[in-house]
């Protein structure tokens, strides 16, 4: 006997993404929420990371390491592959309770990858609904459904920075690299986020308990954050 095909139901599930200058505590913080709010956390840098290094030798590889080498971002055709199998992954999630959202932390960093979530990038693998007021389509307005951006001062971020570093390769230099990176081409994300309504600054310059606690507080008093997240109203769902 034929069975019919399973008509995709929508699902509201958020994607965040996680912004802030190298140091600002990213991980710490999504680490937290990831356990709070029954979100997946997926660090791009951490993630490419290890991809890289069970990976090493292959041609991919090779051309990605140039080009952090020698250029310093990835673009959107690099990373969004990756980017989409995480949130597929997460949405997918057989485990129960299921997650209701991804932490994207450390993307995007520059303002082509943003431009590449202008029109939903992964509609063939992970199709949205219309949100509301797209004009019936998943437009600029359809994810991320929030952006936090975690502000730390420059002396605070570079303490911890060198404090937390994994090897030789977490320099004084490649920091002041970074945060020169971080202030021309991420704050200019930011600034398209803030003006689009979907972000979140938060003070991240204290104790990592301090942090914590003002993050807390400060989506705890975030209508958006509310709206998303405790009362689970995305704008566009995915259709699974």
């Amino acid at each position: 006997m034929e069975t019919s095909p399973t008509t995709p139901t929508p699902r509201s599930f958020a994607v965040i993404f996680v912004l802030g200058p190298p140091g600002a505590g990213k991980g710490t913080l999504c680490t937290h929420l990831a356990q709070k709010h029954n979100l997946a956390h997926y660090s791009v840098g951490d993630s490419l990371r290890s991809w890289m290094r069970a990976n090493h030798a292959t041609p991919l590889a090779v051309r990605i390491r140039d080009k952090l080498d020698n250029q310093g971002f990835l673009t959107s055709e690099d990373l969004n592959p990756f980017i989409g199998q995480a949130i597929k992954d997460a949405i997918y999630h057989q485990d129960e309770p299921r997650y209701q959202g991804i932490l994207v932390d450390g993307f995007p960093r520059c303002t082509e990858q943003l431009e590449s979530f202008d029109t939903w990038p992964f509609q063939g693998e992970l199709p949205l609904t219309p949100s509301s007021n797209s004009g019936g389509s998943a437009s600029s307005s359809a994810k991320p459904d929030v952006v936090l951006s975690l502000r730390v001062t420059k002396e605070n971020a570079r303490a911890r920075y060198l404090a937390r570093a994994r090897d030789s390769n977490d320099s004084q230099e490649k920091f002041e690299k970074r945060f020169v990176e971080y202030e021309t081409e991420t704050i200019p994300v930011e600034e398209v986020y803030r003006q689009r309504g979907v972000l979140i600054d938060v003070d991240a310059n204290g104790t990592k308990e301090e942090n914590v606690n003002t993050l807390t507080k400060k989506l705890d008093e975030s209508g958006l954050w509310q709206k998303v997240i405790v009362e689970g109203s995305t704008g566009a769902q995915f259709l699974v």
